[in-house]
């Protein structure tokens, strides 16, 4: 069976929500260097003054925050009720345990950052 069963429901699909966590995730990859691109990126915002600090982790909880959101579409995916986006999910689980792995991290991540920088 193909993985591009048709389905007369408007849900979202792994498919999609996996090009928006490529547009969503910040371009600090390796994640070893994200601690690293994360001071650099906070230092030059203090120098440049608070308002600039104030804007950075603004930013930064917002990154966070939607990326809270793709895992609450991720989970929307997970649960439905219809019967082909549930048989379509069989076949794409690499690909959501790689979004839940990717997203969670990353949030998590900024997260941390934004709280221990308040």
């Amino acid at each position: 069976m193909e993985n591009d069963l048709p389905c007369s429901c408007d849900s979202l699909t792994l498919e999609v929500i996996e090009t928006t966590v490529k547009h969503w995730q910040k371009e600090w990859a390796p994640e070893e260097t994200w601690n690293e691109v994360y001071h650099e990126s906070l230092t030059c915002a203090l120098l440049k003054g608070e308002r600039e600090t104030t804007v950075f982790l603004d930013e930064c909880g917002t990154h966070a925050g939607v990326g809270r959101a793709i895992l609450d579409d991720i989970r929307e995916v997970v649960h439905t009720s219809c019967p082909c986006c549930r048989e379509r999910l069989k076949y794409d689980m690499i690909l959501l345990y790689d979004l839940l792995v990717c997203v969670t991290s990353e949030v998590k991540f900024f997260e941390v950052k934004v709280d221990n920088s308040m």
